[in-house]
């Protein structure tokens, strides 16, 4: 097993390369621009990723808060991409609902711990991919193309904030 800091740098690089594996995805037929479509692309990725992580911590986290922040994340983020969904359709983007490698590798990485060594895993992961999750949604919000894509990252960047502070105070409570 990859130690924490190399795990979780792998997920960093893994959105990295799904964004610029997206160009190659990027379709003629749809409504927006290339740097709205990508976006869409992205966060349709990086919401199956929560919603399967966040399923996964329901069951094999060991401290009850822990369960209780997969459970409300697999509903927010199941709430996210379910109004992507219909966005990206009524822009004539198709979405790929499945994870990039690297949440891939994570999630099988994560799918075999238990208790409080996969709560720290779990709350680690959940800390950066929100930073790099916020950042694309924040990125969109100013400087996407699209008002109706720009609208719909600038609705959805508050819950990823708020579920990047309950992840931080979850793992400093950890630490004590």
């Amino acid at each position: 097993m990859l130690n924490s800091k190399c795990r979780h740098a792998s997920a960093a690089a893994g959105l990295a390369a799904l964004i610029a594996a997206g160009c190659s995805l990027l379709q003629s037929s749809a409504e927006v621009t290339p740097v709205d479509q990508q976006f869409m692309l992205t966060a349709a990725s990086v919401g199956t990723a929560e919603v399967d992580m966040a399923e996964l911590a329901e069951h094999q986290a060991g401290d009850p808060a822990v369960r209780a922040y997969g459970h409300r994340l697999a509903q927010e983020h199941t709430g996210i991409n379910d109004e992507l969904t219909q966005l990206a359709e009524r822009k004539h983007v198709k979405l790929i609902k499945a994870m990039d490698p690297a949440n891939r590798t994570l999630y099988e990485e994560l799918a075999h711990l238990n208790g409080q060594l996969f709560d720290r895993e779990y709350l680690l992961a959940q800390v950066n991919i929100h930073r790099m999750g916020n950042s694309l949604y924040e990125s969109e919000a100013q400087a996407g193309e699209d008002a109706d894509v720009k609208a719909f990252a600038a609705k959805n960047a508050p819950a990823g904030a708020e579920h990047l502070r309950m992840a931080q105070s979850l793992l400093a409570s950890k630490a004590r």
